[in-house]
């Protein structure tokens, strides 16, 4: 009996629906009545009975993305950062190809392709920063995002981690200054959890990939995540692979198709693997964003973005 057959009727029904009939997330939600999130977990949690479990080197964060690719869900932004995220991750095409294979009775040839291995090159663009050097604040701009190298050990770049070992006193001790940008200054240095601490409640998560054409720095890649510690909003980031730049500084936006932009602020600071990290109280309201940018900036506020470097959608818990 073929995998597909096995699954719950909920779960086979939405799949039919879906390759079948074309139907997005949202379309489901209205024909069955139920929440658009419900539909979303019951094609991921049928995904994940099609694929191979455990998929070392896979998080479920991935393979939920990776599920809206193959079923033709999300933006063409959010389709291309998945397209970036297989081409970087053998352990994601695997994985694809498993559960596209299961599906391919249902769907025929409409599932999408899966992109190739990225091709290595050796391009000095490529080449991830030294493990001291950090891109600098262009002159006379201060840095929205405090200095930290905690958060750098906290995440792993390439997975999609959930930061629950990282309690904000940029959050707790309510203090900061206003900043550059939408998120404020801590006063504050980061702190481990304690026994006394609340834990950090993630609220949305930025997966960071190099865009899909003309990227200036194929092998980058970055995670970038909304926190709540107490009723109150931060951001963590973290991105590798950047080259290094003396003359500009590379800068978070939240950004929407039609010219909706905010800029955060800068990377300000380097862990010991080279790794930029930014960290800090966000001011800003997300909900009305689609994507987060990592942008090479000159100006204290730049009135738009420069050149993109990573981008990735914004999926909210």
């Amino acid at each position: 009996m073929a995998r597909i057959d096995s699954l719950a009727a909920e779960q086979k029904a939405v799949l039919q629906l879906i390759l079948q009939q074309g139907k997005s997330y949202r379309d489901l939600a209205a024909l069955l009545r139920i929440d658009e999130d419900a539909v979303r977990r019951r094609a991921h949690a049928a995904a994940a009975g099609l694929g191979p479990d455990p998929t070392p080197g896979l998080e479920d964060g991935r393979r939920d993305a990776i599920t809206d690719f193959l079923l033709g869900q999300g933006s063409e932004a959010e389709r291309d950062a998945t397209r970036e995220l297989l081409a970087g991750s053998a352990a994601g095409r695997d994985w694809a190809r498993a559960v596209r294979d299961e599906l391919r009775p249902m769907a025929g040839d409409a599932l999408p392709e899966i992109p190739a291995e990225r091709a290595e090159t050796g391009a000095a663009a490529d080449a991830a920063p030294s493990d001291t050097d950090a891109a600098p604040v262009p002159a006379g701009a201060r840095a929205s995002l405090p200095r930290s190298s905690r958060l750098g050990g906290a995440l792993l770049l390439g997975l999609v981690a959930v930061v629950v070992a990282v309690v904000l006193v940029v959050v707790l001790g309510g203090g900061g200054n206003s900043g550059t940008g939408n998120a404020d200054t801590a006063s504050t240095a980061a702190k481990t959890t304690t026994t006394t601490t609340p834990q950090p409640v993630v609220k949305a998560q930025v997966n960071l990939a190099p865009p899909a054409k003309g990227a200036p720095a194929a092998k980058a890649l970055g995670v970038v995540q909304i926190v709540d510690v107490s009723g109150q909003q931060a951001i963590n980031a973290v991105v590798q692979g950047l080259p290094s730049t003396k003359k500009a500084g590379y800068g978070i936006w939240l950004y929407s198709s039609g010219g909706k932009e905010l800029f955060l602020g800068y990377f300000s600071s380097a862990d010991s693997q080279g790794r930029l990290i930014a960290q800090g109280k966000l001011s800003a309201d997300i909900s009305g964003y689609r994507e987060m940018l990592v942008t090479t900036e000159t100006q204290k506020s730049p009135p738009r973005p420069g050149t993109i470097y990573l981008r990735g959608p914004i999926k909210t818990a």
